[in-house]
């Protein structure tokens, strides 16, 4: 069953009479005579994307952070926090061991609220707002998913916190 309750089947079986004739298939039976044969069609999962429609709808899109195509998003309030943007980025990506973290920034000239919903909207697991308070403290101000407001912490602090989480598939 998905997020909202149906009920989906990913493997199948199939048994195909048409297909070899389309395909003009044939092979010599016992008796010496042409013959078309069956097809069967199997698939584990069905296929790759009716995979991945299954798993976006069982999260409904909220994807686990260690599965999200993108972790975390790096978002300034104005262009003067633009370079301590990207070292975050930068920082983040190589700082959990034998994993990259899938960072983006958004240094958009937009208004934060206007930034912060659109990503969201996403469902991306961790928004990163970057003011100039955060950038004179070197910190980083936390937004996880659902609009929960982890407050500021140290980069440092927040490496933990996602390396947590993906060690342990949240």
């Amino acid at each position: 069953k998905d997020a909202i309750g149906r009920q989906w089947q990913c493997g199948t079986m199939q048994v195909d009479f048409s297909m070899p004739q389309r395909l003009g298939a044939e092979y010599v039976g016992e008796d010496g005579a042409r013959h078309n044969p069956v097809m069967l069609h199997r698939a584990i999962v069905g296929s790759l994307e009716r995979f991945i429609g299954i798993l976006i709808e069982e999260h409904a899109g909220a994807l686990p952070t260690w599965l999200a195509p993108v972790q975390v998003a790096v978002l300034n309030i104005t262009d003067a926090q633009s370079e301590y943007c990207r070292e975050i980025a930068a920082k983040l990506k190589k700082s959990v061991p034998n994993q990259e973290l899938r960072v983006i920034t958004d240094l958009r000239n937009e208004k934060i609220t206007r930034k912060i919903r659109e990503h969201s909207m996403q469902k991306l697991p961790y928004i990163l707002v970057i003011g100039d308070k955060e950038k004179e403290a070197g910190t980083v101000a936390v937004r996880a998913r659902g609009n929960l407001d982890l407050g500021v912490m140290s980069l440092d602090a927040f490496v933990q916190k996602i390396a947590g989480d993906i060690a342990h598939k949240l």
